[in-house]
């Protein structure tokens, strides 16, 4: 299909790619760019095709790969459906937005040319308008799995003969792992090396923000995550990807003790003896834009310090009007502008410079 711009294999590999189903050879004679944060994906290359190696693309895959073969210079722009946000920003970080035919959700897509071009919107989950993806003629979908490889939208388009892409950069537990993504699109559209550069700037900021805040020293600010929802206060892991920007950041995560990325309910007990000694609360929910909305939403929250002191922080400066967050979307690439806002947050004394670009202090 459209061999001249996708020289397509799906090799599908267990076993530490002791065998495979499918498809042919996958030129996997040189590495091309060896991740330096990402651990869910590789290129490698020979002559005139590279080969995109993506590895564990949903939760709890193991020893799982696939591969997909691109042509380095392809003949013309491919035709590309994208099923999350972060897909988007991908492509418009190295300049290739137009190469989208077709979105999933455009009204919590940020992105000013999807909203401006009106990009189709194909639906989301068990909810895909199958007939307009056939319409659209797209080259590939790029899907992200959350349970295993053959969920019902990935077997539908499978039997509509439409090759599907994973992208596990959600799965990523460094910012900067999620952010190395970009190489890995733009390796599939041509533009490779001008990801590289784009990753290596963003790199080079978000390191330099962290060793600027290692050089502070004395008592870190102490950081409360989330808020209850139906009356369940569910915190991240230890090595998830948001603790991993609080602590660069320089804060201290006060909900440590599970070493794991995935969220996990505490008791409402639990929660306020550690939001009675919280410096920073971050993330109280998307729908509470004032103080006064979350003093309503909890009769304990107004006796809080943190609450009083009016230290709250929300990552919703940048929304869509239906809720949808340029957080989740372009923030995914560009994690020096996100550890540079907790730096402010954290630190505003050493920091007066920067402005807030993904959040907003909850007035």
């Amino acid at each position: 299909m459209r061999s001249s711009i996708l020289l397509f294999i799906a090799i599908f590999a267990i076993s530490c790619g002791s065998a495979r189903k499918g498809g042919g050879q996958a030129a996997l004679s040189d590495t091309l760019y060896k991740a330096r944060y990402a651990a869910k994906f590789e290129i490698f290359g020979s002559g005139d095709s590279l080969v995109l190696r993506v590895h564990n693309p949903w939760q709890g895959a193991a020893n799982v790969f696939f591969d997909y073969q691109f042509a380095k210079n392809p003949e013309r722009k491919p035709r590309v459906i994208c099923m999350s946000s972060s897909h988007v920003a991908y492509l418009d970080a190295v300049g290739r937005v137009d190469d989208i035919v077709g979105v999933s959700g455009r009204d919590f897509i940020a992105n000013p040319k999807i909203q401006a071009d009106r990009t189709p919107d194909i639906g989301y989950d068990n909810n895909l308008n199958y007939e307009l993806i056939v319409s659209l003629k797209p080259d590939y979908v790029f899907v992200y799995e959350v349970i295993g490889e053959n969920s019902a939208s990935t077997q539908k388009l499978r039997q509509l003969g439409i090759p599907v892409i994973y992208v596990a950069d959600y799965l990523e537990q460094h910012p900067l792992a999620r952010a190395e993504w970009v190489v890995a699109f733009g390796a599939m559209v041509g533009r490779m090396e001008e990801a590289e550069m784009l990753f290596s700037e963003i790199a080079t900021s978000y390191e330099s923000t962290k060793d600027s805040v290692g050089r502070i020293g004395g008592i870190k600010p102490r950081v409360m995550l989330n808020s209850p929802y139906r009356d369940v206060w569910y915190v991240p892991g230890d090595r998830s990807y948001i603790v991993q920007l609080v602590e660069d950041a320089g804060g201290d995560y006060l909900a440590q003790g599970v070493d794991d990325d995935i969220s996990r309910p505490i008791s409402s007990e639990t929660a306020f003896t550690l939001m009675s000694r919280a410096d920073i609360w971050l993330h109280p929910s998307i729908g509470e834009n004032t103080v006064e909305k979350i003093r309503n939403q909890h009769h304990r929250f107004a006796c809080l310090p943190v609450v009083s002191r009016g230290d709250i922080y929300n990552n919703n400066a940048r929304s869509t009007p239906r809720g949808g967050s340029d957080f989740w979307e372009s923030g995914a690439l560009r994690a020096d502008l996100i550890i540079a806002d907790l730096a402010k947050i954290f630190y505003p004394q050493h920091f007066p410079a920067h402005e807030l670009y993904y959040y907003r202090r909850v007035e």
